[in-house]
C-alpha cells in the first residue's frame, strides 16, 4: 500500500520505490517476492484494475479519492484479480483494516462497500461457495 500510496503521490518509478519500501521492512523471501508481485500487477494492470473500481464508484472520480484510498483499493483489486490464492475474505478484511489503521473515519466503511461488489464481481464462484459454507 505503501509502495502504490508513494508512487502516486511522486510519480517515482514503482520499481524503484518498492525496491527501496522493501528494504525497509523484514519480509520472508516469499513475502517480499508476494509484495513485488502485487506491485507489479498494480502497475502493469492499472488500467484493468482502475475500470473494475469505476464500475462501483457512484458519483466518483478515482482522482478524488484520497490517495491512501486509492493505494488500498488498487491494491486490494489488483490482489483479487491476479492472486487467486489468496481469499478474497482475507483481501476484503487486510483493506478494511488498513483503511481504519491509514484513513479517516469513514474510510474503513467507504473502502468495504467499493471492495465488496468488485470481489463479487470477480471471486462470484469462490464467495457463493463460502456463503454456502457458512449456512
Amino acid at each position: 500500500m505503501r509502495v502504490l500510496y508513494e508512487v502516486d503521490i511522486t510519480g517515482d518509478d514503482a520499481r524503484e520505490v518498492a525496491e527501496l519500501s522493501l528494504g525497509r521492512f523484514r519480509f520472508t523471501e516469499d513475502g517480499r517476492a508476494y509484495a513485488a508481485a502485487l506491485v507489479d500487477h498494480c502497475i502493469h494492470h492499472r488500467r484493468k484494475i482502475d475500470n473494475a473500481l469505476r464500475r462501483f464508484l457512484k458519483n466518483w472520480e478515482l482522482s478524488r479519492l484520497g490517495a491512501v484510498e486509492r493505494a488500498i483499493l488498487r491494491l486490494a483489486t489488483g490482489e483479487l484479480l491476479y492472486e487467486t490464492e489468496t481469499p478474497a475474505q482475507v483481501i476484503l478484511d487486510e483493506a478494511i483494516r488498513l483503511a481504519r489503521r491509514y484513513g479517516d473515519d469513514a474510510s474503513g466503511g467507504f473502502v468495504n462497500g467499493i471492495l465488496d461488489p468488485v470481489a463479487r464481481r470477480e471471486r462470484k464462484a469462490e464467495l457463493r461457495r463460502t456463503a454456502g459454507e457458512g449456512s
